[in-house]
């Protein structure tokens, strides 16, 4: 990964859209509508907010018609496909994009910022029921950016206008809650959609909407931004909650190197990890150890290391059935962990169509999964795909046969687009909500397709940018099938390789920074732009409720705001003591030059182990000091522990502020290098 902005070339266009529903249609409707929008113009710009959301609102019941739920409601039926708007015609496509945008603005300005995102995205979701409506699927970075086929006369500038304003406006929202990473996205898609137009379309039009100029103002932010944390506060209670990061002191003898890329699981009050690496040239690891959940500082404890002729132990998933810890590494053989015993030993599974589906050695960075005595795996790359495959697999392990079943996708190229399933991938995140027996579903998001890596090899789908997913799906455990799920509330931006966690006791998801390799950032202070971002932001998604899954309530995201924070991150690990509900953190990678430290070059990795409290019952927030927080962040983007990088609670030295130490541990370790370099005078107690 280069720390260095490149000039990359542009994106290949994808393929023309091509469909019935691009036809005009009746264009009856507008005389019908025009007094409406008129007056809702006028109400607005004389500030009347109210009144002009009455207008528009009235606007869009006409254009869609009676018996037609708009917003598309977000509960168990995902609220993300319509027939509706696939069959819709442009005339009546391009005036409901236009009152979707005038009812946000109106939402916005009655500081309604839930339902004013509700209303932009329904714009996003306007967009891509077009593009399901084409006559052949296509890869989401081409539905991105997707090239439509009209006549110059027919409103395709007004397509693109609409569209950009809804995103631009949603990156206002997003930035009013704090949540910078998914407000720069948003505006850097936005951006990107500019860089694209069709040459039929004047550009001078979008300059007054998104510019380079505004967008060298958000790529400056960080994900959360040091310069913001000290004031945060949870104002929308219905978008955002108060949290806190507390790094815990893990007794040094019985420490572990730093890595990421481990699997991991937990079984009877043991957190356990396996393999890893401590960068992406090395060293592999192979060795296993587990932390007592109950008293997590005092440490890690040894196990047999991992016995098979894999060299690289990384990137894989353990699925835990009846005391057996189970490693998927892509080859019919699996191998798996007597957690009674504690030996190794491994049984022979086959393919349910005889033929093995990964060709090629080295599978990893694939999601997994187990839900009840089946371990589901899904994407993941290996010999001859780099960009990442969407293999959709399940094994029973109760079956004696052993047998895996193909579900959904491919597993080698060529790979084929397909609506109805998640997209080709690396990284992706996946847990399962397994609450409700009959009910039970496997959540899968976000992730990325290594485009880059592709192009390198000269592989299918290649090009100079990687392409990061924002997309959310659910899959029926019992009924089978993909649904994708709209993301309703305050979520994350697009990203791969996050941190996750489903706390079964608090009925909800956790995840936690990861990495974009789209997204560009502009460290002013330091003279460098990256071509990719790395994240330390935090998020909770609340599914329907458990006593009733079919309940009204949509489900919904809300960003966790906090003071202080681990160090911007991926491939960490959130995992949660299932007894107590206690989340924790552990590990992970970034690159040094993004957050620069004192001694690594390319990437470093990390070891630390933190606590996450959040403001909810449950939460285990009544012990945080929200004053002591805001003191000790206070901290600028680069004043961080001097010796491991952490931003969190540390405490200044008093010799003038030269170093920060977030714990005792890291100022025994550094105190040596500090007292040399900044010629520290004062005596460590």
């Amino acid at each position: 990964m280069s720390a260095v902005m490149d000039n990359n070339e542009p994106e290949v266009p994808g393929p023309f859209l091509r469909s019935a529903a691009l036809e005009i249609g009746d264009t009856s409707f507008l005389e019908e509508i025009a007094p409406l929008r008129r007056e809702g113009d006028q109400l607005f710009s004389r500030k009347v907010y109210q009144a002009a959301l009455g207008k528009f609102k009235k606007t869009a019941r006409v254009i869609v018609g009676d018996g037609f739920e708009i917003p598309l409601y977000c509960g168990e039926g995902g609220g993300f496909r319509s027939k509706k708007y696939m069959e819709m015609k442009q005339a009546k496509r391009l005036a409901l994009m236009e009152c979707c945008v005038q009812i946000a603005r109106c939402l916005r300005e009655l500081e309604d910022y839930e339902q004013s995102l509700i209303w932009v995205e329904e714009v996003e979701v306007i967009v891509r029921n077009l593009c399901f409506s084409n006559t052949e699927a296509m890869f989401d970075w081409h539905a991105d950016l997707p090239r439509i086929e009209w006549n110059p006369n027919d409103g395709i500038e007004q397509f693109y206008v609409q569209r950009v304003r809804a995103l631009c406006l949603a990156s206002d929202n997003y930035l009013s809650l704090w949540n910078t990473g998914t407000a720069a996205q948003r505006r850097h898609l936005a951006y990107k959609i500019t860089q694209h137009l069709p040459p039929n379309v004047n550009s001078i039009t979008f300059r007054g909407i998104v510019s380079s100029a505004a967008m060298f103002l958000f790529y400056q932010f960080r994900h959360p931004d040091p310069q913001m944390t000290k004031d945060l506060m949870a104002n929308e209670e219905s978008l955002q909650v108060m949290g806190s990061w507390s790094k815990i002191e893990v007794q040094r003898d019985r420490n572990i190197p730093p890595r990421f890329g481990f699997a991991s699981f937990i079984w009877k009050g043991r957190y356990y990890i396996v393999g890893g690496e401590k960068s992406h040239s090395g060293p592999y690891y192979k060795d296993m150890h587990y932390i007592e959940l109950s008293n997590v500082s005092t440490g890690w404890h040894d196990l047999p290391s991992y016995p098979g002729d894999m060299i690289r132990v990384s990137g894989w998933k353990i699925g835990v059935y009846q005391d057996k810890a189970y490693f998927f590494n892509g080859r019919p053989q699996l191998d798996y962990f007597d957690l009674v015993t504690e030996r190794w030993g491994s049984v022979r599974t086959r393919p349910a169509d005889r033929q093995w589906p990964y060709p090629e050695k080295d599978f990893m960075d694939y999601a997994g999964v187990l839900v009840k005595s089946k371990f589901y795996v899904f994407g993941g790359t290996h010999g001859n795909v780099t960009t990442g495959c969407n293999l959709f697999m399940v094994l029973d392990l109760s079956d004696p046969r052993l047998e895996w079943k193909k579900l959904t996708g491919h597993a080698s190229q060529p790979l084929v687009p397909d609506w109805n399933c998640p997209g080709p991938r690396r990284h992706p995140t996946i847990w399962a909500d397994e609450r409700v027996p009959g009910s039970e579903r496997i959540y899968l998001m976000f992730g990325e397709a290594d485009r880059a890596g592709a192009k390198f090899r000269r592989e299918p789908q290649g090009s100079s940018e990687s392409y990061s997913y924002g997309d959310f799906w659910s899959w029926d455990v019992n009924q089978g099938g993909w649904r994708r799920e709209r993301m309703v509330g305050n979520p994350p931006c697009a990203r791969s390789e996050m941190a996750y966690t489903f706390n079964e006791k608090l009925g909800m998801a956790f995840v936690f920074g990861g990495y974009s390799p789209s997204l560009p950032a502009d460290y002013v202070e330091e003279g460098k732009k990256f071509s990719f971002t790395y994240f330390a932001d935090t998020f909770i998604y609340i599914p329907p409720s458990a006593s009733s899954p079919s309940a009204t309530s949509a489900p919904k995201w809300k960003h966790v705001l906090t003071r202080g924070f681990p160090t911007y991150r991926a491939q960490a690990q959130l995992f949660t003591d299932p007894d107590t509900g206690k989340i924790y953190l552990f590990g992970g990678y970034t690159n040094s030059q993004f957050v620069p430290d004192k001694k690594h070059e390319i990437s470093r990795s990390f070891s630390d182990v933190w606590q996450l409290k959040i403001n909810i019952p449950g939460g285990y927030f009544d012990d945080v000091d929200l004053e002591e927080e805001t003191k000790t962040a206070m901290a600028g983007p680069w004043q961080r522990c001097f010796n491991c990088g952490n931003a969190g609670r540390w405490k200044k030295c008093s010799c003038g502020g030269r170093a920060f130490f977030c714990d005792s541990q890291c100022m025994k370790e550094g105190w040596k290098e500090h007292k040399e370099r900044h010629h520290c005078a004062n005596v460590r107690k």
